[in-house]
C-alpha cells in the first residue's frame, strides 16, 4: 500500500509541475519533400479554393466555405464554418513560389493561429515546411489543452502534406514536358 501511495504522489506531483515547464508559445512544424516544382505547388497553397482539395480538414462533409473578393494570392480570404465552429482563413503574405504567411481566426476570433508554408527547391523535389503558432493558454494547467492542440494539428498538418503531395506530383506529371 505504502509503494502505490507513493506512485500516486509521484504522477500527482508531476502533473502539478509540469507545465510551467512547457514552451511559452506552442508551435507545431511538418516537413515533407515533394517531386514537383515549387509553381506547381505554389498553385494549390495559394489558391484558397483549392485548400479543401487537399488539408485533412476540407474532407469534413460538413465543413461549408464561401470567399471573399480575392480567393487567391495575398489578402485572399476564406470563410468557413461546420456544426462546432466557423473561421476565417486570410493569406497575409505571398512570396510566389517560396513562401505563404496565412492567420486564422476561429470561435469569433476567440482563437487565433498564425501559419506559414515555406517552399524550398532542392534538385528534382521541393522541400516544404508548414509551421503555425498561438498563443498559450494564460493558465498553466490550461497548457495541457496546448498540448492535445500540438498532438491534433501535427497530425491534421501531415496528412495534409501527404495529400498535397499526392496532387502536387499528379498535377506536375500531367503538364507537358517543355521542349
Amino acid at each position: 500500500m505504502p509503494r502505490a501511495r507513493f506512485h500516486f504522489l509521484a504522477i500527482f506531483g508531476f502533473l502539478l509541475v509540469f507545465p510551467f515547464f512547457l514552451r511559452r508559445r506552442p508551435r507545431v512544424e511538418r516537413r515533407i519533400a515533394i517531386f514537383a516544382s515549387p509553381e506547381d505547388i505554389f498553385a494549390l497553397i495559394a489558391d484558397l479554393r483549392q485548400w479543401p482539395n487537399w488539408t485533412s480538414w476540407g474532407q469534413d462533409e460538413s465543413m461549408q466555405y464561401s470567399y471573399g473578393a480575392i480567393s487567391e494570392g495575398m489578402h485572399a480570404v476564406q470563410h468557413w464554418n461546420n456544426a462546432s465552429m466557423d473561421g476565417i482563413l486570410r493569406i497575409v503574405r505571398c512570396d510566389t513560389g517560396a513562401r505563404l504567411d496565412y492567420e486564422l481566426e476561429m470561435g469569433l476570433g476567440q482563437y487565433q493561429v498564425k501559419g506559414r508554408i515555406d517552399l524550398t527547391p532542392d534538385g528534382a523535389c521541393t522541400r516544404v515546411v508548414w509551421r503555425c503558432v498561438w498563443e498559450p493558454a494564460r493558465n498553466p494547467y490550461l497548457r495541457y489543452g496546448d498540448l492535445f492542440y500540438q498532438w491534433v494539428m501535427g497530425r491534421q498538418f501531415a496528412e495534409s502534406l501527404a495529400n498535397l503531395k499526392m496532387a502536387a506530383e499528379k498535377r506536375s506529371s500531367s503538364r507537358p514536358l517543355a521542349s
